[in-house]
Parts: structure tokens; C-alpha cells; sequence
């Protein structure tokens, strides 16, 4: 709680969270196949290396939250208006390839059609929205660079 500004702490407080748990929300899911298939060995250091992104991200921002906690206020996005446009076009664009994904998989289950592209729709949905956030993220740092807080 100590990085958090007061008057958003819920918030800050809920991403931070949410960042320090990056490793047990992708280790949850496969923990009982893993353990059954490798051993609980290697389980442990797949969880060791799952946390790693989670840690990356916290040291990664811990500039801007310093600058938050000391200014009261989040530092403003004035560059690369057009990329930051972009950005969110292509990750809104892979959000609506994912959505129509999921309704024609849905269509697929209850037998009311049959598409043989649906796996390939998922890997191209997956591909731009990923692409959108990639380049946000790029947007930021070349941003923050511009800022000297990096």
C-alpha cells in the first residue's frame, strides 16, 4: 500500500495485486496435469519461472509509481497521440476477432454449423490484440523516455 497514491489507492492497490499474481493465475489452472506429468520438482521451478513476468513488470514500474506516490497524479500520455489511436484500434480489432471466435465456436458446439477456420481464427484474433498491446506498451516507454523517467 505505501506505493499507492491516497486517492487511488483501490485501484493501484488492485493492479499491484493483480501484477504480483501474474505466476499463480498461469500456474493455477495446469498445476494438477503438471504435477501428475513432471513431478512436483519441476513443478515448483515451472511456478518460479511463470512469477518471473509479474516480478519484471513491478521493477519495471516502479519509476512511474514512485512519480505518482510523490506528485499525487499519473503521468500524462502527450506523445504519440496517433500511435496510442492505433494501438487501440488494433487490440479493439483482435477483442472483435476473439468475440467472433467465441460466438461461431459456440454455433460449432451446439452443431448448428461446422467452420474448419476456427482454429485459425482464434491464432489471428490472439495475433492482433496482442500486436495492440505489444505497441501500447511501446508507445509507454518511448513516452516515458521522452519524460527522462527511464
Amino acid at each position: 500500500m505505501t506505493l499507492c497514491n491516497k486517492s487511488f489507492s483501490a485501484t493501484q492497490f488492485a493492479l499491484l495485486s493483480a501484477l504480483s499474481a501474474v505466476g499463480r493465475v498461469y500456474v493455477g489452472p495446469v498445476a494438477g496435469w503438471f504435477v501428475e506429468a513432471h513431478g512436483w520438482s519441476t513443478f515448483y521451478l515451472f511456478s518460479v519461472a511463470a512469477a518471473v513476468p509479474g516480478l519484471i513488470l513491478l521493477l519495471v514500474c516502479r519509476q512511474t509509481l514512485e512519480y505518482t506516490r510523490v506528485n499525487d497524479n499519473f503521468i500524462s500520455r502527450t506523445a504519440y497521440p496517433a500511435g496510442y489511436a492505433f494501438a487501440m484500434w488494433t487490440l479493439a480489432a483482435g477483442v472483435s476477432l476473439l468475440a467472433v471466435w467465441l460466438l461461431l465456436l459456440t454455433m460449432d458446439a451446439l452443431d448448428l454449423t461446422h467452420f474448419s477456420f476456427l482454429p485459425a481464427l482464434l491464432e489471428v484474433g490472439v495475433l492482433v490484440a496482442l500486436s495492440g498491446v505489444v505497441l501500447g506498451g511501446l508507445l509507454d516507454y518511448l513516452a516515458l523516455r521522452k519524460t527522462h523517467l527511464t
